[in-house]
């Protein structure tokens, strides 16, 4: 009676044995797909939106100083170097003459600098700064937060330069100096792509 007792309990029913199996090939293959992705996972769709290096730089619209709509569609084929600041801001002002002379320098070659302006409320500030300084190159508003959100950031200035198939090449936190040799060169060197 003990051996049919043991019999008994040690019997695997063929149903549940494939089932096993089947969960066993299953993860397996589970397993190796994840460790050995396919071709289409090699490298990322780099055809989408997203402010990130090597991807299309998210598009939008803002109104400038003169109420019209302005973003980077109105400059296709062009280095555009998109700059998000405010009036506030005491680095964003010490930058604000070096985009300048880089504007002037490099506009007459297909290359943009649209300034964007964090500020909220009144553009009443916004154009006093720019007047001020003297700025030529389009500044748009960002007062309802637009391309704020599809280029997020926790600091202020920042920066991106987008090459002339809208690929977005470069981010830079912080204020920079936009005359330096090593720029001028920087943005002839993406001009010539």
């Amino acid at each position: 009676m003990k051996l049919t007792a043991l019999k008994e309990k040690s019997f695997i029913r063929p149903k549940d044995g494939l089932l096993g199996l089947l969960i066993i090939v299953a993860l397996t293959l589970l397993i190796l797909r994840i460790q050995k992705p396919g071709p289409e996972n090699l490298e990322p769709e780099t055809n989408q939106f997203k402010p990130q290096e090597g991807y299309l730089a998210p598009p939008f619209k803002l109104r400038n100083l003169k109420g019209n709509l302005e973003g980077l569609e109105d400059y296709p084929g062009k280095v555009i170097i998109v700059n998000f600041w405010a009036t506030w801001c005491a680095p964003c002002v010490k930058e604000m003459p070096s985009f300048e002379s880089l504007y002037r320098r490099f506009r007459s070659q297909g290359f943009t600098i649209l300034a964007v302006s964090l500020d909220k409320g009144d553009s009443s500030k916004v154009q006093e700064f720019v007047d001020k300084h003297k700025l030529s190159f389009p500044v748009l508003l960002d007062i309802e937060g637009v391309a704020e959100k599809l280029y997020p950031s926790f600091t202020i200035p920042f920066t991106y330069v987008i090459n002339k198939q809208g690929r977005v090449v470069a981010r830079v936190d912080g204020a920079k100096n936009w005359e330096s040799p090593e720029t001028f060169e920087a943005v002839e060197h993406i001009l010539k792509q």
